[in-house]
């Protein structure tokens, strides 16, 4: 943290004091307030809507146990903004700020509140012990928010997925965020362009995802060529391929199936798919199991056709269909 007299972090050449911590320590005013609403919030939903937050905590049960106290916060907060109660009525949180009874402070708090919907940030700068500058990762306006401390060490490029309020007099966030390293921003990019427009279906597929789980999209702007087979059984697939030695399993495929990379040696001379991150081996050929397909696809037919054979030998009767040729 800067000291009061030091030139301010956001280089604005005026002393911290007279700048950046004036803002600070409004937003702390503002938190207060916050904080002081957010408790006659919970005793609200517990008088008159435990039921909805029961009905809602069934839905976050693995997102809490996997992600500790983050994903606990966040949990709540979905549960407040997004989860549609089983009445049909409002979420929550906008249930609360529609109330005739609170003061109109609150009533522009709780607002700001209901309003800030889960998305993904990147990193784009940051001005130690002032604040950091966050842009949508789907595109938008950069906007500048005060450090959160309880985030750890930030890099520029790094992934947040969080909510940012904006009735604030500087945005803040809006309950804890998730972080991830910004070398998953593809992955981060092919996951939002499949969102349901549903708040709530959105907002839980994001809690749930991580990047680690998920296959590196393809290449942008290749026509790969790919072989399909229409299949009926899918689980009997892939429990087939997770024995196969030479198909490595490279997580789930966005939006949905599974992947597994044919790997060969750096120096082959074949397109690299980037789905695998060894020096010595690179991905040459990429094969997709979903529901009722399963694709091969490669970035030169030499390399797709010895895929293609290994792939009919190991599998057999699974993918006794046709196969269709194609471009992916």
């Amino acid at each position: 943290m800067p000291r009061r007299n030091d030139p301010c972090p956001c280089g604005s050449a005026v002393k911290y004091k007279r700048c950046c911590l004036q803002r600070i320590d409004a937003v702390a005013r503002d938190l207060r307030d916050r904080d002081a609403l957010l408790a006659n919030v919970i005793d609200w939903v517990k008088d008159e809507h435990e039921q909805a937050l029961d009905d809602a905590s069934t839905e976050t049960t693995v997102i809490r146990i996997l992600r500790g106290r983050i994903g606990r916060s966040m949990s709540l907060v979905w549960a407040l903004n997004d989860f549609a109660p089983r009445d049909g009525g409002l979420p929550l949180m906008s249930r609360f700020a529609a109330r005739a009874d609170i003061e109109p402070a609150e009533r522009e708090i709780a607002q700001g509140l209901a309003e800030a919907r889960l998305d993904v940030y990147r990193v784009r700068a940051i001005a130690a012990g002032v604040g950091m500058e966050l842009e949508a990762l789907a595109g938008g306006t950069p906007v500048q928010i005060l450090t959160d401390r309880h985030l750890g060490t930030l890099d520029i490029d790094d992934v947040l997925v969080a909510r940012i309020v904006h009735t604030t007099s500087t945005p803040t966030l809006w309950g804890l965020a998730a972080q991830f390293d910004g070398a998953d921003g593809r992955r981060w990019l092919a996951r939002l362009a499949t969102l349901p427009a549903d708040p709530a279906q959105a907002g839980l597929i994001l809690l749930g995802f991580h990047p680690d789980d998920a296959a590196e999209p393809l290449p942008d702007g290749l026509e790969l060529p790919a072989t399909a087979w229409l299949i009926d059984d899918d689980e009997a697939v892939l429990e087939a391929l997770e024995d196969e030695q030479l198909l490595e399993c490279i997580g789930e495929a966005i939006p949905s199936g599974w992947a597994f990379s044919w790997l060969d040696e750096a120096t082959c001379g074949s397109l690299d798919l980037g789905g695998w991150r060894e020096d010595d081996r690179i991905e040459v050929a990429r094969l997709l199991v979903c529901e009722h397909e399963m694709t091969v696809v490669s970035g030169d037919r030499k390399t797709l056709g010895t895929a293609v054979s290994h792939v009919q030998g190991c599998l057999g009767d699974l993918i006794a269909a046709p196969r269709q040729e194609r471009a992916a």
